[in-house]
């Protein structure tokens, strides 16, 4: 055997070496991403809200959540397993890990409220949709990127993760006021009081916050900044196409 093959030196040649950015700079870098692309409002809210969305455009909408609700609430686990402190001493000393496990026994219906896939489900009862029609539904294709470039990025690693479902997803319909504005519009418009709604007008906001707190403590390298502000930047875009029905 002649010759023997050498491999290159990778160490300090990646972009995990370069140098990061102050953690509140990056931050306010995200704030201002955010801004450049969601610039569009989701006009289908506020017609719900005001009782003039047809009832058949209503039931689309539901059949939508519903796909949303299914494939983000069986991919909670990731999250959970992802944790960087997933080794606590005691559960009570984890904040990521413990945040997300909450989060995972509230979708799941092991919290108090049922789980968020059966209240959707009871939403499209309520409108006479039935569960062959959920079954079946196409998604939008703007729905269909939303969900999985999230789920993708939940795979992908715990901040990317934390960063599309957390922070450019729960943290930026809070501040949007969805859902009680579809809650409030449903039973003051259309005689029914919906469940789901109603239980993310007051969750959603203080996971919002916890997203962004959290995501805080995981964006202190280079290479993490450069995977979240690509992963916010992917679901923000994909949700903008969505917001323009």
């Amino acid at each position: 055997m002649s010759g023997q093959r050498e491999l290159k030196d990778v160490r300090g040649s990646g972009a995990e070496s370069a140098e990061a950015m102050p953690v509140a700079e990056f931050m306010a870098g995200l704030e201002a991403l955010q801004a450049e692309i969601a610039t569009t409002k989701n006009l289908v809210w506020e017609r719900v809200a005001d009782g003039t969305l047809s009832e058949d455009l209503l039931k689309r909408l539901c059949k939508e959540y519903y796909f949303l609700g299914k494939w983000y609430t069986c991919e909670f686990g990731s999250l959970v397993s992802l944790a960087p402190d997933v080794d606590a001493l005691d559960l009570g000393s984890s904040e990521h890990f413990a945040h997300w496990l909450q989060n995972l026994a509230d979708e799941t219906g092991y919290a108090g409220d049922r789980n968020h896939v059966d209240m959707k489900v009871d939403w499209a009862r309520q409108l006479g949709v039935t569960d062959d029609e959920l079954l079946s539904y196409r998604a939008m294709p703007e729905t269909i990127g939303s969900v999985f470039t999230t789920l993708y990025y939940m795979r992908r690693s715990y901040e990317e993760g934390l960063a599309a479902f957390g922070w450019a997803g729960e943290r930026f319909a809070a501040s949007t006021n969805y859902a009680r504005m579809m809650y409030e519009g449903m039973r003051d418009h259309y005689g029914i009081e919906v469940e789901n709604f109603r239980v993310h007008a007051y969750a959603e906001e203080q996971h919002g916050e916890a997203a962004d707190y959290l995501l805080r403590q995981v964006v202190t390298t280079a290479g993490q900044q450069r995977r979240v502000r690509r992963a916010v930047e992917h679901v923000l875009s994909c949700r903008k196409r969505g917001r323009r029905r």
